[in-house]
């Protein structure tokens, strides 16, 4: 986990999706490299982040237990 991480995982969050945040992240980044990213994210803290619909994506409420 790096500084990055948490700066694409505050921006979609925020953004309430990858692709909103890829439109809002202030440098250029495609969506894959964003969703491998928060896969990286999700793997180094042993647990899911958000919640993927196929048109959606929500954090987890229980990311915040970890915290």
């Amino acid at each position: 986990m790096n500084i990055h991480h948490l700066e694409l995982f505050y921006f979609v969050a925020k953004h309430g999706g990858i692709a909103a945040a890829v439109r809002n992240i202030p440098y250029g980044i495609q969506q894959p490299a964003v969703s491998g990213q928060i896969a990286k994210l999700e793997e180094s803290l042993g647990t899911k982040l958000f919640q993927r619909l196929r048109s959606d994506l929500s954090i987890l409420q229980s990311i915040f237990t970890h915290m």
